[in-house]
């Protein structure tokens, strides 16, 4: 869907659906960005970029299950979203880093704290696959295109979600309401 959405807006739009449906801190049509922002990209280049980790991290995450796989992934957007929105510089912030890295935070917390095998292996496989991309969670001064604030609150949310199966659970069940 990112990827039909992409190539309309790119090519028919130049862009025009980023600057009305990203998240623009402290505005209040910037919450929309909340719903829409994941399917949206600064660029083709920003889209293929987030295209492969999303597909290998999203099917990790199914490994351990599907029963509350989209469930997680609502958790992971709201926080990433809400943070994002509340706390992040004034910008237009978009992509599907936030629910990547809250990806990336869930797997790494099930690791610690539900020690299996399962759990940890994958675990390992992500640090190892995408450990040195933790260090895109903070402010770089040389990186200002780069939305850490979306980043750091999806693996927030990622860790959330791990930590307190509960909330998953609670948002399926809304979820399966609508």
């Amino acid at each position: 869907m990112a990827w039909v959405i992409g190539i309309v807006n790119f090519a028919y739009l130049g862009g025009g659906l980023n600057r009305l449906l990203g998240i623009r801190p402290r505005e209040p049509l910037g919450l929309l960005g909340i719903i829409f922002s994941p399917i949206l990209h600064r660029n083709a280049g920003h889209l293929i970029a987030n295209t492969l980790p999303f597909a290998i991290l999203g099917w990790l995450v199914l490994l351990q299950g599907v029963d509350n796989f989209y469930a997680l992934s609502v958790v992971i957007l709201l926080v990433s979203g809400l943070g994002t929105w509340f706390l992040g510089r004034p910008a237009i912030h978009l992509g599907a880093s936030g629910l990547i890295f809250g990806y990336l935070g869930y797997l790494i917390a099930r690791g610690y704290l539900e020690v299996t095998l399962l759990t940890i292996g994958l675990a390992f496989i992500v640090m190892l696959l995408y450990g040195d991309q933790v260090w895109n969670m903070f402010p770089d001064a040389d990186m200002t295109t780069l939305s850490w604030e979306g980043h750091m609150f999806g693996f927030l949310g990622g860790v959330l979600a791990a930590s307190d199966p509960a909330v998953v659970e609670q948002v399926g069940v809304f979820l399966a309401q609508l």
